[in-house]
């Protein structure tokens, strides 16, 4: 058995071999069904034997139970791989090489032993001439779900040597075929028309086999680029969100962009000029890491991204590039959640003393890509963004962790925070009016 981990193969080795595991249960899925039709089709011939010739039907209808009987011996085998295969697949193991051909060989070489049993009962001839050859098809052409080349092209060549030397045989065994005076009898005994029909089957493996490699090499390929797509989002979400991530790699080059109603915040560390002077750049940067590390989940979990980093500060947004019925209530809850993470890290000790700015306003901005050539940028733009950055500077002026617009608290709906009344911004042509909610 293979009790490889995952992690000793690479995510798309692991993907192939779930993928393989599942068709090769699908695979005897159609075996089981194919096993069952037969049986059915058995059953048929003996409940309405006028369907046979009358001359015909003792023989034909003797032939029943022995096929019968191997189709059931069939059917319990293929039940028992089945179940196995589901084990496997449960415990993440694949089967070991030896077994699929094996397998090939056992199930192959079940149209050989069909014609071996009507031989017992029909003779030769008959058999080889009825329906019982054309078997060999179905059960070559499933053999592509394994996607193995050398496989189908193995099933192929014990297909066609089972058939002609079977054939070759029973023809030598059988003394005096019915209808050996006639002329077609002859040729049907001549050893070309088994030759050939045995080249037959070895050539249908070698297409069955072709098909498989295409479909493995697709499906490897589909496989590595869903690698490859999710190691991209994965290595620029840590850049920007994974919402962002995501519809950057979605949307066309040229997207020129959408209107959006955003809530736009503000985060800003105070001193921290005086604090990055006092220390060394390295310090410097583990103190940023350990406070925007919780910071970044926060952002996210309360449906909105971290759009730049500003150094001492970022930018988020709510409300692009997903949708979201409520961007001001989750902007925030994200804010008083930041807040209540700067506090523990003070009163913890684990960063030096530190006071935040937080500024929020809501407005219709336009978000898509910005930039040329190899370098674009998901970013917002608008109005709304330049005013809630100059909220968040006001922050200083009151003496407050967080400040919204009127817009942002007539979305919330509720009665809390202070009103500071109208105040003059810089860059505002008129006053705003604001709120301070901590």
């Amino acid at each position: 058995m293979n009790n490889s981990s995952p992690t000793d193969f690479g995510l798309a080795q692991v993907a192939m071999q779930r993928e393989l595991l599942r068709s090769g249960q699908r695979r005897v899925l159609v075996l089981i069904g194919l096993l069952g039709f037969l049986l059915a089709l058995l059953m048929a011939l003996r409940s309405l034997p006028e369907l046979i010739r009358e001359d015909l039907r003792p023989r034909a209808l003797a032939a029943v139970v022995p096929l019968g009987i191997v189709s059931g011996v069939y059917l319990l085998y293929e039940t028992g791989v089945l179940i196995w295969l589901s084990r496997l697949r449960c415990t993440h193991r694949s089967p070991p090489p030896p077994f699929h051909y094996l397998n090939a060989l056992a199930e192959v070489s079940l149209p050989t032993v069909f014609i071996l049993a009507g031989a017992l009962v029909m003779g030769g001839m008959p058999t080889l001439i009825g329906a019982l050859p054309f078997i060999y098809f179905p059960f070559l052409c499933l053999t592509a779900l394994n996607l193995d080349f050398r496989l189908c092209v193995f099933a192929g060549i014990v297909a066609g040597l089972e058939f002609v030397v079977t054939s070759l045989t029973l023809i030598r065994l059988e003394a005096a075929p019915f209808g050996a005076e006639l002329p077609v009898m002859a040729m049907l005994r001549s050893p070309h028309q088994w030759l050939v029909k045995g080249a037959i089957l070895l050539v249908t493996g070698l297409i069955v086999g072709f098909v498989a490699r295409q479909i493995r090499r697709q499906l490897t390929s589909a496989i590595q680029m869903i690698e490859e797509r999710d190691r991209a989002v994965s290595i620029f979400g840590q850049h920007v969100s994974p919402q962002v991530a995501e519809l950057l790699l979605k949307q066309p080059m040229d997207f020129a962009g959408q209107e959006r109603q955003v809530c736009v915040m503000f985060f800003d560390i105070r001193d921290f000029s005086r604090l990055a002077g006092e220390r060394s750049p390295t310090e410097v940067m583990a103190y940023l890491n350990r406070l925007f590390g919780q910071m970044i989940p926060v952002v996210n979990a309360h449906h909105g991204i971290i759009n730049k980093f500003l150094g001492d500060g970022f930018m988020a947004v709510f409300g692009a590039p997903m949708d979201d019925g409520e961007p001001c209530r989750h902007a925030v809850d994200a804010a008083h959640a930041m807040l209540a993470w700067v506090e523990q890290l003070n009163r913890d000790q684990s960063i030096p003393p530190t006071r935040v700015g937080i500024g929020l306003h809501l407005g219709t901005a336009l978000t898509g890509n910005v930039g040329g050539g190899a370098r674009k940028e998901y970013t917002v733009i608008g109005d709304v963004v330049n005013l809630a950055s100059r909220i968040e500077q006001a922050t200083k002026q009151f003496q407050a962790c967080l400040l919204v617009s009127e817009e942002v608290k007539n979305a919330l709906g509720d009665n809390a925070g202070t009103d500071l009344g109208p105040v003059e911004l810089k860059g505002q042509a008129s006053p705003v009016r604001l709120f301070k909610l901590a």
